[in-house]
């Protein structure tokens, strides 16, 4: 960037001691303004008045009228510091005279041969072209035969700028002096392109035609996709070709948005890119712009690593055939020239501008561009507060895109620039004013708006024109049938949500065209297919009654359309209009635009609904064309497509459905299960055990697909549906082999064996609800429900409910026991059977009902035994609640002798309480009782309150009776080594007491007589 002038000012009051200084420069035939402030000898915030550049009168202007702000705060003047122009200030217009009165001198001695400045020629005629001195066209035009091809070539470029067309056979012969081999040749080339008669144009074309055909430009993305462009010239050459030919354009326009910028090509980029400067053919010159401006460069070090050593990039270069293109440099290079030609036609060819930014921002793909947003956060050093203030700058997509930037943000007081960066660091606001350039031309340019927003690939795009409408509503007032289309059908939601409400209002009482409603069903918006669907009811038979039409939804990609497809057609034909299987051959392409489950859901409405008769005439090689496909999609199309043929499915799949069957896919093997159900009667009978296994499969599709074949087996066969109705019964009660077995079961069962079932046998029922699987139990239920009374059933069946998982079979069967309690009572020792269940809540009320509606006369020995034997804590419990309850003389003595068998510590305690009341002072009941004593009292540190009530029986009763002492010693001296120290103590008290009371018997004790000793 060069100084062109430049002031500092400096402001001292009190403790203030500020210095502002600024800086008028130009940047690539532009110019900014620049400003640095803050203390003085501390470093300086910078600043810009200029985030775009701009003409050097508009610089000028700015410059002065800051520096004048700023003197008019106190700001003192010094000494004005010029690099090209004088030291006072000079008015503009002055400044521009002298500038061109300069120019036209050094042009004269330069056709004179006595220029001696270092300012090369050629850059001084593109400046006498950037200050539109027009009145130096004559001096310019004769470097048209100049030796110099730069200044040939600047000379081109100005004449074509002024619009002058005096000098064009001149410059035709410059074309055949250099043809397309230099710079100066090209842009003659370009000259005549534009300015050109017929005859000056044939020359251009016969000189191109030497290097390519049409119908070399027909298969040039072959010739790159393949490798076979070697010269790398030859994109340019197509374009010149094809300069007035649209077809051929568009062809090339397409190849140039795609291809990348590499070696071979981004010659042809650069030669294109400068033509489109001089021709304003604003179509390329907008494409290339954005290409450079978003792609990746090619390299970016000044050394590159080629053929095993590092050379310079520079002299890479220059070889004929180099390996590098596209630098770093470069891409900086042509986005400033972006820039600058995009800046000169908004101040000088609005027209074109506004095509130039109509052009960029269709041209935006925000994915396909890598363009995303960036954030950075800097810290600045605040002198006068001596801290660092933090500053989030956000930098948008394409921050780096210069002649777009200015397009989005030329109107913005938000946004600044580092170094080739554009960011901002305030958000922008409902409110805010907008900030394009040239707004108030965009206010009087509906169309173009419009086409913006219709044809928009990237966020910007739309943002742009929503905030352009929103000023201008009016702008959507007319809107033709194509455009309409297009906005109807665009990908982003904002533009379907503003166009939505036009919609309805001028389709609120008439029918809408079909292009519109099928571009409302393909837009992905859930309120336009709404919408949509709903103008479809209400002219469905207007729209079905066109065949293609119904084609056209079947191309529409939306799912919700092919459910409705689905209802119209779902149990008749209500518009016969056969389909040719060629017009969905989109469908069918490996590459295709169609979600997997769109295409699913049309494979549905073929194969499940009537809409598949539709497609009965499709040919048997299509099918096998399909199902051969390695697509799944197609092999599915295959499969619904032969269940409505005119040839029988069986014909077309019997030698490939267990291709399907077998298939690792799930879809596909559910499609060639459900196939079955359309082949003959005779093969289903033949092959009904096998088919019968696919009821039981490990996959649940396969299971659902396979029911309506089971259906017609079921029709045809009688003994079949019965053996079947017997093996669904035994494998629902069984453990499940796979998941969802048994709920597969239970829905056959449901759909076809319904009567069936209300005659099952009484055995069939009580299993169901005795099963531990819920689908066995909401099957049996119901019946057991409607078949089975209770009362019916023996006490042992009555308690086998009390094991039913069903809460509801539980409740039924307490409410029984309540009501008959007689009955309960006379069967109590089967009722008791109750007790082996395993739900809490039947044990709960069987012991209270036991308890409170059992008389005594009816529990046995053997009933309470039973209830105390119980493994089930609750139950022992109870039972020795009723023992207690229901203790007798004539019980005492044979539960005595029964209870001390059992094995628990806490019923071996509970016999210690009739000890007293049933053995003592009767020594033969003691004498049977020996085990039990052995048993408590073997036990260590364990259930002692037992062993303190027998250890205080057996002394009482030993010291009454003999045998009951022997049986005390013999129980002492077999345990009394186990002992602990408590209990050996116990032990010895006990023996020692029976020594004294018979000292005939012996004991294992040895006792000193401590009278003889003393």
């Amino acid at each position: 960037m060069k100084l062109v002038q430049q002031k500092k000012l400096y402001f001292s009051e009190g403790k203030s001691d500020k210095v502002y200084e600024v800086d008028l420069c130009e940047n690539q035939d532009l110019f900014v303004v620049n400003f640095r402030y803050g203390r003085r000898g501390a470093q300086l915030r910078e600043g810009t008045k200029t985030v775009f550049p701009v003409a050097y009168d508009e610089a000028y202007k700015i410059f002065n009228a800051l520096v004048d702000s700023k003197e008019k705060k106190g700001y003192s003047d010094t000494v004005l510091e010029e690099v090209s122009a004088a030291s006072s200030k000079i008015p503009s217009s002055s400044v521009n005279t002298i500038r061109e009165e300069t120019i036209l001198k050094y042009l004269q001695q330069a056709l004179t041969h006595t220029y001696t400045r270092n300012w090369k020629i050629s850059r001084i005629i593109l400046r006498a072209g950037t200050l539109k001195m027009a009145t130096a066209s004559e001096l310019i035009a004769q470097f048209l035969t100049a030796t110099d091809e730069f200044q040939q070539h600047n000379a081109i470029t100005v004449l074509t700028s002024f619009e002058n067309t005096t000098y064009t056979q001149k410059i035709v012969e410059v074309f055949k002096q250099h043809a397309f081999k230099t710079i100066a040749g090209r842009a003659a080339c370009a000259y005549i392109l534009k300015y050109g008669n017929t005859l000056d144009q044939e020359v251009i074309h016969t000189e191109v035609s030497k290097y390519i055909s049409e119908d070399q430009i027909n298969s040039l993305p072959m010739q790159f996709i393949n490798g076979t462009s070697v010269d790398a010239s030859f994109l340019y050459y197509a374009y010149v070709f094809a300069h007035s030919n649209e077809s051929l354009r568009h062809n090339i326009y397409q190849l140039l948005d795609k291809i990348d910028l590499k070696v071979n090509v981004f010659k042809s980029i650069r030669y294109i890119y400068r033509t489109t400067q001089i021709t304003n053919d604003i179509l390329f010159f907008a494409l290339l712009s954005k290409r450079i401006a978003v792609s990746k460069p090619g390299y970016t070090s000044d050394y590159i690593y080629s053929n095993d050593s590092w050379v310079l990039a520079i002299d890479e270069k220059k070889k004929k055939n180099p390996s590098i293109a596209f630098s770093t440099k470069t891409k900086n290079y042509f986005n400033k020239a972006s820039y600058k030609k995009v800046y000169e036609l908004s101040t000088g060819n609005t027209e074109a501008y506004i095509q130039y930014a109509t052009e960029t921002l269709c041209a935006l793909n925000e994915e396909e561009d890598k363009a995303k947003q960036e954030i950075e956060y800097a810290y600045n050093y605040d002198s006068y507060t001596g801290r660092y203030i933090s500053e989030k700058r956000i930098f948008p997509k394409y921050h780096n895109y210069l002649a777009l930037m200015y397009i989005l943000y030329g109107n913005s007081s938000r946004v600044q620039h580092l170094k080739n960066k554009w960011y901002y660091v305030d958000e922008i606001q409902t409110d805010s004013p907008r900030e394009e350039a040239l707004s108030s031309v965009w206010d009087t340019k509906p169309d173009q708006v419009k086409s913006i927003l219709a044809n928009a690939k990237s966020t910007i795009a739309v943002d742009f024109s929503l905030r352009i409408i929103k000023d201008n509503p009016h702008f959507l007032d007319v809107i033709d049938d194509d455009l309409m289309a297009k906005l109807v059908g665009h990908y982003h939601p904002k533009v379907l949500d503003l166009i939505l409400d036009i919609l309805e209002k001028k389709y609120k009482i008439q029918q809408p065209e079909e292009a519109i409603l099928l571009a409302l069903l393909k837009s992905k918006n859930e309120k336009g297919i709404q919408l949509g669907l709903s103008w479809l009811k209400t002219y469905e038979r207007n729209y079905f009654n066109n065949k293609h039409f119904i084609v056209a939804l079947l191309l529409s990609n939306a799912v919700e359309v092919i459910a409705y497809l689905k209802s119209v057609f779902q149990n008749n034909v209500p518009y016969n209009h056969p389909i040719q299987i060629t017009s969905l051959q989109p469908l069918f392409e490996a590459i295709n635009i169609f979600d997997e489950d769109f295409l699913i859901a049309v494979n549905e409405l073929i194969g499940d609904t009537e809409f598949g008769k539709l497609l009965s005439e499709t040919p048997s090689y299509k099918i096998s064309e399909l199902s051969n496909s390695n697509l799944i999609t197609n092999k599915l199309f295959a499969l619904n497509l032969a269940k409505y043929n005119s040839v029988p499915a069986y014909e077309l799949f019997k030698d490939s459905f267990e291709d399907y069957i077998n298939s690792d896919k799930a879809t596909l093997r559910k499609a060639g299960i459900a196939l079955l159900a359309h082949f003959p009667d005779d093969f289903l009978v033949k092959n009904k055990q096998d088919i019968v296994g696919f009821l039981f499969s490990e996959f649940q599709e396969v299971r659902e697909a396979i029911q309506p074949t089971i259906e017609r087996l079921v029709h045809l066969d009688h003994a079949f549906k019965a053996n079947l109705l017997h093996q669904l019964l035994q494998v629902l009660t069984e453990a499940e082999t796979y998941e969802g077995v048994h709920q597969s079961c239970y829905d056959l069962l449901m759909k076809y064996f319904e009567r069936d079932l209300s005659s099952l046998s009484k055995e069939h029922i009580m299993a169901l609800i005795g099963s531990k699987y819920e689908s066995a139990q909401n099957l049996g239920v119901p019946i057991f429900e409607k078949n089975i009374s209770l009362s019916s059933l023996t006490m042992l069946e009555l308690v086998q409910l009390a094991h039913s998982d069903v809460f509801l079979i539980r409740a039924k069967l307490h409410h029984f026991f309540r009501e008959n309690k007689a009955r309960v009572n006379y069967e109590l020792e089967d009722a008791l059977h109750i007790f082996n269940t395993d739900w809490q809540d039947v044990i709960a009320w069987s012991c209270t009902y036991f308890d409170e509606h059992i008389e005594t006369k009816n529990w046995t020995i053997e009933m309470l035994l039973y209830a105390c034997d119980h493994v089930n804590k609750e139950v022992q419990a109870f039972g020795m609640r009723m023992v207690t309850k229901h203790f007798s003389e004539d019980k005492g003595l044979p539960l005595l002798q029964k209870l001390q068998e059992h094995p628990t510590e806490r019923m071996q305690f509970f016999v210690t309480n009739y000890l007293e009341g049933y053995a003592k002072d009767n020594h033969e009941i003691i004498l049977t009782l020996e085990n039990y004593f052995k048993t408590n009292l073997f036990r260590i540190n364990s259930n002692r309150a037992a062993k303190t009530r027998i250890y205080a029986f057996l002394e009482q009763e030993a010291l009454k009776n003999e045998e009951v002492a022997l049986m005390t010693v013999r129980i002492i001296s077999t345990i009394l080594d186990t002992k602990t120290l408590r209990d050996k103590s116990s032990c010895i008290a006990i023996l020692l007491a029976i020594a004294i009371q018979y000292p005939t018997i012996e004991v294992p004790l040895l006792i000193h007589n401590l009278s003889n000793e003393i």
